[in-house]
């Protein structure tokens, strides 16, 4: 399982992106997962709270993902 892995270092993406624009709260963060990439949305849904944990940053944040073809992992949107 490779979604916790992935979840990871999404967090951290989002994490300096935060930081560098000194956004305090992140409401929400679309992830387009392409049908190639491997990766399971449903674990990726399941995991994400395990990822974020003690990150006030990300506290109350929801993960939206969008089902893409034959494409890997892009971050589309961060709601601050």
């Amino acid at each position: 399982m490779h979604e916790l892995g992935i979840l990871r270092q999404l967090v951290g993406v989002v994490r300096k992106t935060a930081d560098k624009n000194r956004i305090r709260v992140i409401k929400f963060i679309t992830l387009e997962v392409g049908d190639e990439s491997g990766v399971v949305p449903y674990y990726m849904k399941k995991l994400f709270p395990v990822a974020v944990d003690a990150m006030p940053l990300l506290k109350n944040a929801e993960l939206r993902i969008h089902m893409v073809c034959g494409r890997g992992l892009v971050i589309r949107d961060i709601g601050y």
